[in-house]
């Protein structure tokens, strides 16, 4: 049921005791679909193989009213070629007793018995094929022990920040088998519309062999106050989990020549403050050159006539922009350690809604 009264929003940062740390270890009942009432649940993977590749991986349930969407979103970034993006509409899915695993017609997502990794087997168009086995190396996380609250509903993302990962990927008659790192992301809503969720999204990763970095950061519409959301994280080799969630983002070199209806930035300036799982104070800077654009995501191209309609009626025309960096520079500052600057390859995500 969704609440369509409330236009407050409470986040779970603010919920958090003063004086308590506000990051909290991912729970198996994070993980767990739902699947009842309305609301939205995903289980996504993006991970960058060591050839280059990368890959987005996702399962996504939407309920609303009378109608369920099952849906997969594939998407292959291969060094010199066009992506490859399919979503597909699934007809059902099946939730294993564990809770946490689910299957449906392209998709197998199985969790091992004590959650430290998980196996996808993904079967495409044509002769596409994926199959991965990942290791969770570092804990999960999540801001706060409650979801956001968001107009009278809740939604809440949590966290593996880095993963490793061996995948097999078969296209156009070629295979390919090679291990690389990752993200994991859970993201569940419910009584909200998925698109009420958030007006804007940036979804930054980072990766190097000797670290993986995220960001995910939203605000949800002005009807709702217009109240950003965001964490991120930093896990590096031999050393303390950074964690943020005081972030600011600023946009810059904004640019209408992509799309005619947004404007686009192509540099993202990110601040953030934080602490490491010691209790060291940390701040990170990164100038997110966006000028790399790759691939272009119309959000209801698979959707259900029913679910399309509701949400044309409510927003306009939502799009994911991808862009991909080769020379990403974050800049990290810990209390009592020197300044640090590290190099990666940087995945960027935004998402426009309303």
């Amino acid at each position: 049921m969704f609440h369509f009264g409330s236009s407050t929003t409470e986040t779970a940062l603010s919920t958090v005791p003063p004086g308590t740390s506000p990051i909290c270890k991912l729970k198996k009942e994070d993980l767990e679909w739902v699947c009842h009432g309305s609301g939205t649940e995903s289980d996504t993977i993006y991970f960058r193989l060591e050839n280059g590749t990368f890959v987005l991986l996702q399962f996504a349930c939407a309920k609303i009213s009378v109608s369920t969407t099952y849906q997969t979103n594939m998407m292959i970034c291969e060094k010199g070629e066009n992506p490859i993006f399919e979503t597909l509409e699934n007809s059902k899915m099946t939730i294993d007793s564990d809770k946490i695993s689910v299957t449906c017609d392209r998709l197998k997502i199985q969790f091992n018995k004590d959650i430290t990794g998980l196996t996808m087997s993904y079967t495409g168009k044509d002769d596409l094929r994926i199959e991965l086995s990942s290791k969770f190396i570092s804990e999960g996380y999540k801001i706060g022990e409650t979801p956001n609250k968001i107009a009278g509903g809740t939604a809440n993302h949590v966290f593996y920040p880095r993963v490793s990962v061996q995948a097999t990927l078969e296209h156009s008659g070629k295979k390919v088998s090679e291990s690389g790192t990752g993200i994991f992301i859970r993201a569940a809503s419910s009584g909200i519309l998925p698109y009420n969720i958030g007006a804007r999204w940036y979804l930054s990763l980072v990766d190097n062999p000797d670290f993986y970095f995220h960001i995910l950061q939203y605000t949800t519409p002005k009807k709702y106050g217009a109240v950003t959301i965001s964490q991120a994280a930093l896990i590096r080799d031999q050393k303390p989990a950074v964690y943020f969630y005081d972030n600011k983002l600023k946009l810059e070199d904004l640019d209408k020549s992509l799309n005619k209806t947004y404007e686009l930035p192509r540099r993202v300036v990110y601040t953030l403050k934080g602490q490491t799982e010691d209790k060291k104070n940390a701040t990170l800077t990164y100038n997110a050159d966006l000028s790399n654009f790759i691939y272009e995501i119309r959000a209801l191209a698979a959707m259900n006539p029913i679910l399309k309609s509701l949400i044309h009626a409510l927003v306009t025309n939502p799009i994911l922009f991808d862009f991909m960096e080769t020379d990403a520079k974050l800049v990290l500052k810990v209390d009592g350690e020197k300044e640090e600057v590290l190099s990666g390859t940087a995945y960027h995500e935004l998402t426009f809604m309303s």
